[in-house]
């Protein structure tokens, strides 16, 4: 301990680390070493995070390995790491991490009045499955080992950071037992104390465990082996946890790993259901939410159409998914078997997040599961032609039967008028229409057809809604939304184009403008309103 005091005491305010970051105060202190807010004084004083390894505890963890680990690592719930220090540079060891700008649960649950209602919860629960998903998705998987609520960041913003990767290892195949036995008592799975190999299932423990801690107010979970039997700890759940979640963390918090959850992504399976919960964000808290044990037996389908070619039925389809995924419904977006493939531009810059893969047995889609987005994308092949006649097949049908997710949203652009698509706008429950204001290249045919598609529709309950798609302030604005068989049911406003196509072009879409993501989701309340009273009357 003199070694570490002497080398710490290097490590002071004002201290400049690899003549780059200067030390500004310590920020948090561990069994492992030091966290110590710094400024990037080359990338005008940008805030970073920078961990100092304890030499002296644990000697065969070097803090090389977890940096090693954090640079594979680029996910919105993980941090990034930006800089690393070996002992031979400074005589101790430093990795450089973005700053996070929020508090721990830890530092949330010091407030005895805190608390989570369950719509957070499981928002939170899908943030943390997102983000040990992608850890454990590498070759081998990486597993944290430590899920505890001072390894979780809340920012600004409301999302989880799950952080602090000291004690991650990865996977060893035929390894009976880790190197070292660490984790946090409380949260730790019974294999980690007692000396076998942590796998994924200890992220699943580890995982139920935090969530006990969440649903309990901040008490820790202690299995029961008394009369009353194992759910016995889950009485002391806040009152708001339906029975359902209970059980699903039962199976989370077995004691056996063979008997919990075989990985996240089943976790993250069976608490989608839940996700009828969630809260509104600010701009929808006019929206009822869905009934508490409401459960929908299919899909909700939207189908998007354009009246006349570039009204914009791609885009909408797009950021509604987005918008619908980031309120933590699950969503799948479908390019139309007859459209010409456009939709793999959409997708070039993201290859890197996600392997694509064909999409449910059906060569000429490609899928694109964006897990953070909560959404799966299944778009044409770019070489795949479009079809001109009627596909008789049925490949489309049995896509949309697979593709599964609480919403489907179907793009079926300009090409919806063959009987085909109209069976598809038939089974719809709702039916999209968007017109932009070239309101000259509106055919009258097309709206005839559009009339008698609403009157079949009108007897099931279902609806088809005119969308205004690119509305500005000009001349004939008021004429343009006469024309309208009846008042749009969403006005959508003319995005900055300029700035659209510089987004588009560096990977980018809409919805990760703030601004742009704010004038969204405005807009598409109805939208909104129209899919969560479905969910409701499901």
């Amino acid at each position: 301990m003199a070694e570490w005091a002497e080398e710490q005491a290097f490590v002071m305010s004002g201290t400049m680390i690899g003549g780059r970051y200067r030390i500004i105060r310590e920020i948090g202190r561990g069994g492992m070493g030091s966290v110590y807010l710094a400024e990037d004084v080359k990338l005008a004083n940008k805030l970073r995070a920078i961990k100092v390894l304890e030499p002296n505890l644990h000697k065969n963890i070097m803090l090389a390995d977890e940096a090693q680990l954090m640079m594979k690592i680029n996910h919105p719930h993980l941090p990034l790491i930006v800089d690393y220090f070996g002992r031979s540079e400074l005589g101790f060891e430093a990795v450089v991490m973005e700053y996070i700008e929020g508090c721990t649960l830890a530092e949330l649950f010091r407030n005895p009045k805190t608390h989570f209602s369950f719509a957070e919860l499981i928002q939170l629960a899908l943030q943390l499955c997102s983000a040990l998903n992608h850890l454990h998705s590498y070759q081998p998987p990486i597993i944290h080992r430590d899920l505890k609520p001072s390894n979780v960041m809340i920012d600004k913003q409301g999302d989880a950071k799950l952080i602090d990767f000291g004690i991650s290892r990865q996977y060893k195949k035929g390894q009976l037992q880790d190197t070292l036995q660490l984790g946090t008592r409380g949260f730790a799975a019974p294999e980690q104390i007692e000396g076998g190999q942590s796998n994924e299932r200890t992220d699943v423990y580890g995982l139920g465990a935090l969530l006990f801690y969440l649903a309990s107010k901040g008490a820790s979970y202690r299995p029961s082996f008394g009369s009353r039997g194992e759910m016995e700890p889950f009485r002391q759940l806040q009152a708001d946890v339906p029975e359902a979640f209970k059980m699903v963390l039962l199976r989370m918090l077995q004691a056996a790993p063979h008997l919990r959850y075989g990985s996240i992504l089943e976790v993250e399976q069976a608490l989608q259901p839940f996700t009828m919960y969630y809260n509104l964000s600010a701009a929808q808290q006019e929206i009822r939410a869905p009934k508490r044990g409401a459960a929908v037996i299919k899909p909700i389908r939207v189908s998007v159409l354009s009246l006349s070619s570039g009204a914009g039925a791609t885009f909408l389809t797009h950021a509604l998914a987005e918008l619908l995924g980031r309120k933590g419904m699950t969503v799948t977006a479908v390019e139309h078997e007859l459209a010409k493939p456009e939709w793999h531009a959409w997708f070039s810059g993201q290859q890197n997040k996600q392997p694509h893969q064909a999409g449910a047995g059906d060569s000429r889609f490609i899928q694109f599961s964006d897990r953070e987005q909560m959404v799966n994308w299944y778009y044409l092949h770019p070489e795949q032609r479009s079809q001109s006649g009627i596909v008789e097949d049925g490949r489309f049908e049995q896509l949309l039967r697979h593709t599964g997710g609480l919403i489907q949203l179907i793009d079926l652009s300009s090409q919806w008028s063959d009987a085909k698509s109209l069976q598809l706008l038939y089974e719809s429950s709702l039916v999209l229409v968007v017109a932009d204001p070239a309101a000259s290249k509106w055919q009258a045919n097309d709206l005839r057809q559009l009339y008698s598609i609403r009157r079949k529709l009108q007897p099931s309950g279902r609806q088809l809604k005119f969308i205004a798609n690119k509305d500005l302030s000009f001349r004939g604005r008021n004429e343009w939304l006469s024309l309208f068989p009846e008042a749009p049911f969403v006005i959508l406003p003319r995005l900055d184009e300029e700035k659209l196509l510089s987004m588009q072009y560096g990977g980018r879409r809409a919805t990760d403008d703030s601004r742009m993501r704010k004038q969204l989701n405005q807009a598409f309340l109805p939208i909104f309103k129209h899919i969560y009273n479905e969910i409701n009357t499901e």
